[in-house]
Order: C-alpha cells, then sequence, then structure tokens
C-alpha cells in the first residue's frame, strides 16, 4: 500500500473535470445571492437604530473594497491548490497537524452555517413568491407549515437533480443564474428607462392604505450619506454577496482550463458588485433617495414592496412583469443549487482526509455523486427551515449562524499569512504570491475581525439568538470532537495517523 493511499481514502477523488468557465463563474454569483440581496435589504434596515445616510450604493462599493483582500488571497491560493473542499484544504495544510482539531472544528460550523443559510434562502424564497404573485394577480395566503414546506420541497428538489448527476446539477445551478442575470439586467433596464412620474403612479398601487408617494417621502429627512451607518450595514453584505467565493475553489478540481480556475471569482466578484450597485442605483434614480429609505425601513411596506416588486409594477407589461417576478423567484433556486454542489464538497473533502465515515466520499458508480452527503444535507437543512418557520416564524432568525463563516474566513486570513512565511515545499508558491498573500492574508484577517465585532455587538440586528448561536458553537464543538475520535479509532484500529494528511495536499 502506498503512502498516499494510506493517508487518504484513495489515490483519487473519482470526480471528473466537468465545470467551465461560465459554470465556475455562475456558481461563484450565485454564491454571492445579489437577487437575495435586493430583495431583502428592506427587513435590514428596518431592524438598524438609525436609517440615516444609509445610502446603499456606497454601501455596496464600501463593502466591495473591504472584500477585495479576500478576492486576491482566493484567486491566489486557488491557481496554486485547486482541490475539492478549496479553503478547507488551504486552511487544514497551513495550520498543519497540530491544530487539525481546530481546523475541523472550525470547517464543521462553516458547512453547518452554510446549511443554515440554504434554510434563510429556502425559507425567503417562500416570502418572495408571496410578495411577487399578488402583482400578477394570484392572490395566496400559506400558513407558516405550508412556508415551511414548499422552503423545504424546493431544496429537495435541487438535491434529487443533483444526486442524478453532478452534470445535471451545475447545469440546473448556470440556467438558474443565468434567468436570473437576465431577469435583473430587465428590472434594472425598466427603472432607469420608464419615466419616474410612471413609476411613482405605479408604486402608489402597491403602498398600503394610508401611505402615499409624497407622506413616504417626505418622512425621510436624514443626510445622503453617512459612514457610520454604512459600516453599521457591513454584515447584510456579509451575510448574502461579498465574502462569498468559496464555491469555485470548493470545486476547483473539477474545474476546466486554466483560464477558468484562475478567472471564476475575480470575474464573479466584478459582476456581482456591478449588478448589485446597479440595483440600487436604480431604485434610487427612478424613485428618488427620501422614498426608497423610508419605505423598505418601514415594516408596514417593506414587505410589499421591494427591488423586484418596484420593477414588475413599473414594466407595465404582463409577459415582462411575469418574467421579472419569476427571476426573482430564481435568484433564490440558483443559491440552493450552487448549495446542494457545493456543502457536499466539504463533506467529499472530511471524509477523504478520513476525518468523516468514508461513506461521505462515496460516489454512485450508477450516478457519478456523492448520494450520501447530498441526503445528508436535505435532511439538516429541511430541520433548520423547521425550526427558524416554526420557533421564529421569520428567515432572519438565521442571520447571526453567518458570524460563525465570517471566523472561519479570518482564519482562512491566517493562513495565507503562514503559507507566505513558511516555505512548505507542498504549497510550491513563488516568492511574488508569496509577498500578495502576506499583505492581503493580514488585511482579511483585519476585515473579518472588524465585521465579526459588528455581528457580535448588534445580536439584535443581526439575528443574535439562541438557534443561531447555538447551532454555530455546537457544530464547532462537534466537529472538533469528530476530529479527535476519528483520529484515536484510525490510531487504534488501522494503525492511520489521519493528521497526516495536513501535511499533504490531497490527489485530484
Amino acid at each position: 500500500m502506498s503512502k498516499e493511499y494510506g493517508v487518504f481514502v484513495r489515490e483519487s477523488t473519482g470526480l471528473v473535470k466537468s465545470a467551465n468557465l461560465w459554470d465556475a463563474v455562475s456558481i461563484n454569483i450565485a454564491n454571492m445571492s445579489i437577487g437575495a440581496a435586493l430583495a431583502s435589504i428592506g427587513f435590514t434596515l428596518a431592524a438598524l437604530p438609525t436609517v440615516a445616510g444609509a445610502n446603499l450604493v456606497y454601501a455596496s462599493l464600501i463593502a466591495a473594497l473591504f472584500a477585495l483582500p479576500q478576492v486576491i488571497v482566493y484567486s491566489t491560493l486557488i491557481r496554486y491548490i485547486p482541490r475539492v473542499g478549496g479553503d478547507y484544504v488551504w486552511l487544514g495544510r497551513a495550520l498543519g497537524p497540530k491544530l487539525a482539531w481546530l481546523t475541523n472544528g472550525l470547517v464543521f460550523g462553516f458547512i453547518i452555517e452554510s446549511l443554515t443559510y440554504y434554510a434563510l434562502i429556502a425559507f425567503s424564497s417562500v416570502f418572495q413568491l408571496q410578495a411577487v404573485l399578488p402583482i400578477l394577480g394570484v392572490n395566496i395566503s400559506l400558513s407558516t407549515i405550508e412556508e415551511v414546506g414548499i422552503g423545504i420541497a424546493f431544496f429537495a428538489v435541487i438535491v434529487i437533480v443533483n444526486i442524478l448527476g453532478t452534470k445535471y446539477g451545475v447545469k440546473l445551478m448556470t440556467a438558474l443564474t443565468a434567468i436570473s442575470l437576465l431577469g435583473l439586467l430587465a428590472a434594472i433596464v425598466v427603472l432607469f428607462a420608464t419615466p419616474k412620474a410612471q413609476i411613482i403612479s405605479a408604486v402608489s398601487s402597491l403602498l398600503p392604505s394610508g401611505y402615499t408617494y409624497s407622506k413616504v417621502a417626505s418622512s425621510y429627512t436624514g443626510p445622503y450619506f453617512s459612514m457610520s451607518t454604512i459600516l453599521m450595514l457591513l454584515p447584510f453584505f456579509a451575510i448574502y454577496v461579498y465574502p462569498w467565493l468559496n464555491a469555485g475553489p470548493a470545486i476547483a478540481s473539477e474545474i476546466k482550463g486554466k483560464n477558468a480556475l484562475h478567472w471564476n471569482v475575480p470575474m464573479a466578484f466584478l459582476f456581482s458588485l456591478i449588478f448589485l450597485t446597479l440595483g440600487f442605483e436604480a431604485m434610487y434614480y427612478s424613485l428618488g433617495f427620501n422614498f426608497v429609505t423610508a419605505a423598505l425601513s418601514n415594516y408596514n411596506i417593506n414587505g410589499i414592496l421591494n427591488f423586484w416588486t418596484i420593477a414588475m409594477v413599473a414594466s407595465h407589461n404582463a409577459a415582462l412583469s411575469w418574467f421579472i417576478g419569476i427571476s426573482s423567484v430564481t435568484w433564490y433556486l440558483a443559491v440552493l443549487a450552487y448549495g446542494a454542489i457545493v456543502v457536499v464538497r466539504y463533506w467529499f473533502a472530511l471524509a477523504f482526509d478520513r476525518v468523516w465515515p468514508s461513506v461521505f466520499a462515496y460516489v454512485s458508480p450508477r450516478f457519478g455523486t456523492p448520494i450520501y452527503a447530498h441526503t445528508f444535507d436535505l435532511v439538516i437543512t429541511a430541520a433548520l427551515i423547521a425550526a427558524a418557520g416554526i420557533i421564529y416564524n421569520t428567515f432572519t432568525a438565521l442571520y447571526g449562524a453567518v458570524v460563525e463563516a465570517v471566523i472561519y474566513y479570518m482564519v482562512v486570513g491566517v493562513a495565507a499569512v503562514i503559507i507566505a512565511t513558511l516555505k512548505y515545499s507542498s504549497f510550491n508558491v513563488n516568492s511574488r504570491s508569496r509577498v500578495i498573500l502576506g499583505i492581503f492574508g493580514a488585511l482579511m484577517f483585519g476585515v473579518m475581525a472588524y465585521i465579526t465585532y459588528e455581528f457580535l455587538a448588534y445580536p439584535q440586528i443581526w439575528g443574535g439568538n439562541w438557534l443561531a448561536y447555538g447551532v454555530e458553537l455546537g457544530a464547532v464543538i462537534l466537529g472538533i470532537a469528530v476530529y479527535l475520535v476519528s483520529r484515536y479509532i484510525s490510531l487504534r484500529r488501522y494503525g492511520i495517523d489521519i493528521s497526516v494528511a495536513y501535511t499533504e495536499i490531497p490527489p485530484e
């Protein structure tokens, strides 16, 4: 038996290179959830202690600036270590065998956080569905149980497609992302091209009784820009958009071609930055900053009025309104489609390192997919959707779980600095890239530390509750425990020290 085969579950992953450049870019765009962010921003604005100066265009640009160190770190490391599991492999090999317990605690917490986010997305997709259907002439009223059931069904369909074949899952995700982007582009064009008076008249028909455009607009009297308010918004972008660059790296061993491997992260980042910022600007251009800020921060209005519903009524065209409405929901489905692909790769990488049972690295000969890992994801996500719905009846109850992902990214920044300063032969990073990783890894650590502070300092805004925090703390502890137990069992039963895996780059 070779050393490599003794360390890892087998000599190769069994996964194939099936993702092209657009697939790799799409999975990162879906990961960054800009359509969901445009729909959900009102719930956050309403929770802020003040919306004075909450300029979303500037907030998007500043949040993107904060994310640049991570873009550079991930774009650099994916070139040198393109492996399934992406940043888990970078983190584990940088921290090494002595801190493998910490790596596994953090990555398991990250996985459960990701599943919590998909539960959030699946549940909130039903809220968006209920917002757009009345505009299309379909009036429905769903109970909490029905909302939970629809959310679970959405994710179940996505998982089943992925079980039937990875290529089907990737193509579904790519198609959903393409439809979503086209719908977003159409909505932006409508808001920029339609006369303001016409849009105001159309939107007025959506306002609840007792509200008028002028009354809502005049209720905001604050400044156009406030840095303190914008900095308070950074966790919102951390929940939905800019830090979520890990999807391409997580499937790196399945990406075809150097261009797709090297450019998927920066391309997805630029796509998301442009479209998200344009979406916010389109609302301000068509309805004015004062009205948008006041309306989105009003609990009586923001469940009805968001970027998508504004564009739908502004279009004055039934077919276009249907397309925009459908694409607003396909954004959520695209996120779920990416999630079904990516989280399984982390399970796969953990099982490949012998930390988790080998069943998680099992690839079905019939379908060519890790069917048991997919099924496990569905069960966990369904339970989280039910918990958020039944206990809190709102998807924002799951926001707080994202703090664990931010902490995970913070430690990945530390890993980048370690890779830059220690000459591990297995990394094979040249001197220029070492300088880049050292500088931007340190900056990434600082950014994520600040966002972590924002999350923890304002739990009432960012879903700091026993469900979100409890799930994540339990996940980290369980991840550490599983690693220690797995190491003990492997040593006693097979004479294999699984910590050795963290000294080697896994095979493709």
